[in-house]
């Protein structure tokens, strides 16, 4: 078994390999090729090629061919030496909005609790989608205090980074937040906005955001393909010099990761 998965390793290595010197949409050798270069039977090469295909590297034609897939945008979270959580670099690709509904509702016993307000507090609710080189990659619903954003318009929302425009135009600086991630199927609205079927694999995402006085001001659900995108996280396992066990920044527990929000406008995890 060992001697197998080693085996399957080196077949995947060397067809990622491949794939990266490849352009987006070429085709990758046939199977009975690729099989007898490295000299496999075709049923294991077929085996490794459809977990390539799971993964997103590849793209299976059929009567046409195995073609290179598109690349998934990547999310890193990395430590923050500066900061007790993490921070978000730059995601790949022009990030933008186009805003599906935006308007004033009151907030229900849910919502409130989020954003530490009374059930009938005036909130604003904003549907967006968001999209990666005009190719959509996620659907978020940000609910935020009415109050403190008098006059915010859709327009407002799709010109450019909106924790930009809080804290320029509003003087709220998102500064902290609690995040929560899990995976779950894409119902049939979210399948048809974000272009894939239903059922699909999605990365859920919920989002409660402080400001620079402590101040609960937005909650954010959010749902990104899960065959374009993927989080990618740096953990530092060196000695905690006040413990025999490592330490791992980010710190992370099953339900909670603490995020330390940067104005990060091209990142795909933050409105």
């Amino acid at each position: 078994m060992t001697a197998s998965l080693r085996k399957r390793d080196r077949i995947r290595e060397h067809l990622i390999t491949l794939i990266e010197s490849r352009a987006i949409g070429q085709a990758i050798p046939s199977e009975r090729q690729l099989s007898a270069e490295l000299g496999i039977s075709r049923p294991t090469l077929r085996a490794v090629v459809d977990e390539l295909i799971k993964d997103g590297w590849l793209i299976r034609e059929h009567g046409r061919g195995v073609f290179v897939g598109t690349p998934k945008i990547a999310q890193q979270i990395v430590g923050s030496s500066t900061s007790r959580g993490a921070a978000y670099p730059p995601a790949p690709g022009t990030w933008t909005s186009r805003v599906l509904s935006h308007s004033i509702i009151p907030a229900g016993t849910a919502i409130g609790s989020r954003l530490r307000v009374e059930a009938g507090t005036p909130v604003l609710r904003i549907a967006r989608q968001r999209l990666v080189d005009n190719e959509p990659m996620a659907v978020e619903t940000i609910h935020v205090l009415s109050h403190l954003v008098p006059g915010l318009t859709s327009a407002d929302v799709e010109a450019g980074s909106f924790y930009a425009l809080l804290r320029d135009r509003f003087g709220i600086v998102p500064t902290e937040a609690e995040q929560y991630h899990e995976a779950r199927a894409a119902d049939a609205t979210e399948a048809s906005l974000l272009g894939v079927g239903q059922d699909s694999p999605l990365l859920s995402l919920e989002r409660v955001t402080r400001d620079q006085h402590g101040r609960v001001f937005e909650y954010t659900h959010a749902v990104y393909r899960g065959d374009r995108y993927r989080l990618e996280f740096k953990l530092s396992l060196a000695e905690s010099p006040d413990s025999t066990r490592p330490a791992m920044t980010p710190s992370v527990n099953p339900t909670m990761t603490p995020i330390v929000v940067t104005d990060n406008p091209a990142a795909g995890v933050r409105p």
